[in-house]
């Protein structure tokens, strides 16, 4: 079941696949900068990944902006984004 993010100022979601290598390392890169993100297995809550648009993971949205990374595009370009988009 999809959980809501409605009234939310800002909500940081990772959407991941068990297993998905460049999913770990954007955990590990917005574990290091202390962002308070939710994290959803897309193979758990597909209506989730529907709803949000997701077709590859991993990805990244902040939900007051609309702001999303899609991919992995390398530590320095990932950890630009968090910087400025998830603080």
């Amino acid at each position: 079941m999809m959980k809501r993010y409605m009234g939310q100022l800002k909500m940081i979601i990772k959407f991941y696949t068990e297993g998905c290598a460049p999913c770990k390392a954007v955990s590990k890169l917005l574990d290091q900068s202390e962002v308070i993100y939710d994290e959803i297995d897309i193979g758990k809550d597909i209506d989730a990944a529907i709803h949000y648009r997701v077709r590859s993971v991993p990805t990244v949205i902040n939900t007051a902006t609309n702001a999303t990374l899609v991919g992995f595009k390398g530590i320095y370009e990932t950890q630009e984004w968090i910087n400025e988009h998830c603080s």
